[in-house]
């Protein structure tokens, strides 16, 4: 990884972990109401298939009932199924590559030093600027550094994270 990418994933992390958090509880929500749907398809069908005598009923022979079970086996299942499945998938995939990322900073993160995570934190993932954060700095530590000073230390640390993911 180079670190354009390093500082892109470092930059979009909040982010990351929001939408993750999100496409979490959509997932969970789709996939109730999929369940339902599965649930009531079985339950009308079963409902209309039932004969309480031995006279058949209609022109078409056959057994319904196996007729959905074959039917939900084999996967077919209504377009509206389909549709919320497939919008399931296309979630479960972005939530496959975004919590990838923020697993990959989770990690980077723990290589670094207190005091270079306080400047990657605050510079990279935060927005701020180099002057807040030289303010913050001081603040924290108890140290004057100057705004080359921190880009230094913030440039190390991207160095460091560029070798841990390699």
């Amino acid at each position: 990884m180079e670190p354009k990418e390093v500082n892109a994933c470092l930059a979009h992390y909040r982010e990351n972990v929001a939408r993750c958090a999100f496409l979490k509880t959509e997932i969970g929500k789709l996939e109730k109401i999929a369940g339902e749907i599965r649930s009531q398809e079985i339950e009308n069908s079963v409902s209309v298939t039932q004969k309480w005598s031995q006279v058949p009923h209609g022109s078409d022979p056959g057994d319904p009932t196996g007729q959905l079970a074959q039917r939900m086996a084999d996967g077919i299942s209504p377009a509206f199924l389909q549709e919320i499945e497939a919008e399931i998938a296309g979630k479960r995939a972005e939530y496959g590559n975004r919590s990838t990322l923020v697993a990959y900073v989770d990690a980077w993160l723990l290589v670094l030093s207190e005091r270079e995570r306080f400047v990657v934190e605050r510079e990279c993932m935060d927005g701020t600027s180099w002057r807040e954060v030289a303010a913050g700095f001081q603040d924290r530590y108890g140290e004057l550094y100057s705004v080359p000073g921190l880009r230094k230390n913030a440039d190390r640390a991207v160095r460091k994270i560029v070798e841990i993911a390699r």
